[in-house]
């Protein structure tokens, strides 16, 4: 169970963190980029992935650095689908496959979700993510 949370807390929070310098002129754009810092182990790059009036945002901060502190994982988003924009918000379904490369103990996990996404001026940052279903791998 307790591997369930932490996998089911890693994977919610991956996608939330807040806002920077870079632009992400899609909601769809936004999210690759969020993966691509995750990868990367990029703390600032995925922080600018997330926008900044977040209710989660300070937890995303601390959740980040403790994911890149205790492991190494792929996320890999194997679909992005735009379901609704509206002027500043936006909701896109996605499948993210989430893979340990070393660390503790970890599940590796296929993650269907719904991000929502919302303007930091022109740029899409995420919000918010609603797990839908998860299953390991």
């Amino acid at each position: 169970m307790k591997n369930f949370v932490l996998t089911l807390v890693i994977v919610v929070f991956t996608f939330l963190a807040c806002s920077g310098d870079n632009n992400y002129p899609t909601p769809e754009y936004a999210i690759e980029a969020n993966a691509k810092f995750m990868n990367e182990e990029n703390f600032d790059g995925v922080m600018s992935t997330i926008h900044p009036e977040s209710p989660s945002y300070k937890m995303t901060e601390t959740l980040v650095k403790k994911i890149f502190d205790t492991y190494d994982l792929n996320y890999k988003i194997e679909k992005i689908s735009l379901v609704e924009q509206k002027d500043k918000e936006a909701k896109v379904e996605f499948i993210q496959v989430t893979t340990k490369i070393k660390g503790p103990d970890f599940k590796n996990n296929r993650t269907y979700g719904v991000h929502t996404l919302k303007l930091d001026g022109d740029s899409w940052k995420i919000f918010s993510t609603e797990v839908t279903d998860l299953k390991f791998l």
